[in-house]
């Protein structure tokens, strides 16, 4: 009896086995096996993506620019003799106060003095050779009175005698200049001020015009700006100046704009721009090193962030957000000068528009976005009653445990 249940049972597994090796029993697995794939069909359709947004407007702008500057007289003399010579003195020094007419250098006059004597000595022989045709030319008329000579003889007499006072004249001119030569061996002031500059020495021989002192006079100074090709517009339409030393500190100078140079310094290739100080005063020394603030008045433009933009195929867009749909698009756009806030948008964007500021580069065309930063809409019927759905179910829960006595 034992020997037949084993035998049965032996072949029982064996059927068992046999039927698990039959091609069409094991289609029942297919299903599970093929379900693994439509996972991601299920999932094609992503969730919204959180992001933040910003609502454009017109934003007021101070646009203001900074240049270095100095400080200069309005009124600058370069000074310098009328004729060549050697310096035989320099009579004024750096920072010395000069009154008008006082001596500033005198050259050495051993040069001049013997061309006064041989101009001096001209003159004389100018007046010898006229006192004799003078004399000669009364001769001329007394014969000629008698008859003894021709008319003719008298006047070429008469042209001589006055061709010998004009030959007086142009000596007595030409010892004139050479004395004036002596004049100009001293060099003076012409008005009052401060001398800022010795360009020679005693000792230095300098060309008539050569400049060896620079007086500046005493009164309205001004600031001298060096200004880039790109700011000589600003400069034009700029609303005002001002001006701030690191000498004075706490202190604030209004300036206005009194000359623009037309033409670029070949050296620098700036052009140099001259402000009148307003309110001046003895404490602004000529030299000190200025901070020119230019205010070009403000203007009203669109500022994103930084973090709004992305570039793609050499051009800078932005995303925006459609409110209807919830979709974005990517809107290309122009920028301008950078703020403390963002950039400046010069096109692309018109007040209204809202604009993705955060995860710019990981949006795609189309792609539906929720909002963070809209206020969300408040809870619906549906939405309330999911919180009671765990405790509809904890109901039935209880009646297993008080059910187990």
């Amino acid at each position: 009896m034992m020997k037949k249940k084993v035998l049965l049972l032996a072949l029982s597994l064996a059927t068992a086995a046999s039927l698990a090796t039959l091609p069409g029993c094991g289609k029942k697995d297919a299903p599970s096996a093929d379900a693994k794939p439509e996972a991601p069909t299920a999932t094609k359709a992503e969730p919204p993506r959180p992001v933040r947004v910003l609502q454009v407007g017109m934003s007021s702008l101070s646009d203001i620019s900074y240049l270095p500057g100095e400080v200069r007289p309005r009124y600058e003399q370069r000074y310098g003799f009328r004729v060549p010579g050697k310096i035989a003195r320099r009579m004024v020094d750096v920072g010395q106060v000069v009154k008008a007419g006082q001596a500033l250098a005198v050259l050495d006059s051993q040069d001049v003095l013997p061309a006064i004597d041989a101009q001096a000595a001209q003159v004389e022989v100018a007046k010898t050779d006229w006192v004799l045709q003078v004399s000669e030319l009364k001769r001329q008329q007394e014969l000629r009175d008698k008859g003894f000579v021709s008319g003719a003889a008298l006047e070429r007499q008469a042209a001589t005698t006055a061709a010998a006072d004009a030959r007086v004249k142009a000596a007595q001119s030409q010892l004139a200049n050479a004395k004036n030569g002596l004049t100009f061996q001293t060099l003076k002031a012409d008005k009052a001020g401060v001398v800022i500059a010795v360009d020679a020495e005693a000792g230095s021989v300098v060309a008539a015009g050569q400049s060896v002192v620079r007086v500046a006079q005493l009164g309205e100074k001004e600031i001298v700006v060096n200004v880039p090709e790109r700011e000589v517009g600003q400069m034009k339409l700029a609303k005002g100046f001002l001006a701030q030393f690191d000498a004075i500190p706490g202190k604030t100078y209004a300036a206005t704009l009194r000359e623009l140079a037309p033409a670029a310094d070949a050296a620098s290739r700036t052009y140099a721009a001259k402000l009148s100080i307003v309110n001046a005063d003895d404490a602004l020394k000529l030299g000190m090193s200025a901070t020119v603030r230019l205010d070009l008045g403000a203007a009203q433009s669109i500022v994103v962030p930084n973090t709004a933009l992305y570039t793609r195929d050499n051009a800078t867009r932005v995303w925006l957000v459609d409110r209807a749909s919830e979709t974005v698009r990517a809107v290309e756009i122009k920028v301008g000068e950078s703020t403390n806030d963002g950039v400046v948008v010069t096109s692309g964007l018109k007040p209204g528009d809202l604009v993705v500021t955060a995860g710019a580069n990981l949006l795609l065309a189309g792609q539906k976005v929720r909002l963070i930063d809209v206020p969300a809409a408040p809870p619906t019927a549906a939405a309330s009653a999911t919180p009671a759905a765990p405790a509809a179910t904890a109901a039935p829960a209880t009646v297993p445990a008080s059910a187990k006595p």
